[in-house]
């Protein structure tokens, strides 16, 4: 049976086939894995901007006097 497939040309043919057919799915299955990937990093840095922007906010409260809060909400309100 091997020496059908190294001897003949459409054994050669097949295996051909055959090996571009697994080097397309091997190829398929890494790009697959490299989105999933970037996908992964992708949520990481979102939830950490995220928590920046949280960190920010409370920063902004913490140095804010009452006043200026009440203001603030003032015009917030007006915007809803």
């Amino acid at each position: 049976m091997i020496a059908w497939f190294i001897t003949s040309k459409l054994g050669r043919a097949l295996a051909a086939a055959g090996a571009l057919l697994l080097a397309v799915v091997t190829f398929g299955a890494l790009k697959k894995r490299e989105g999933r990937h970037e996908a992964e990093n992708e949520a990481l840095r979102d939830d950490a901007k995220k928590q920046e922007e949280g960190r920010d906010a409370v920063q902004d409260l913490r140095g804010a006097d009452r006043d200026e809060l009440t203001d603030q909400l003032h015009d917030n309100n007006k915007r809803w």
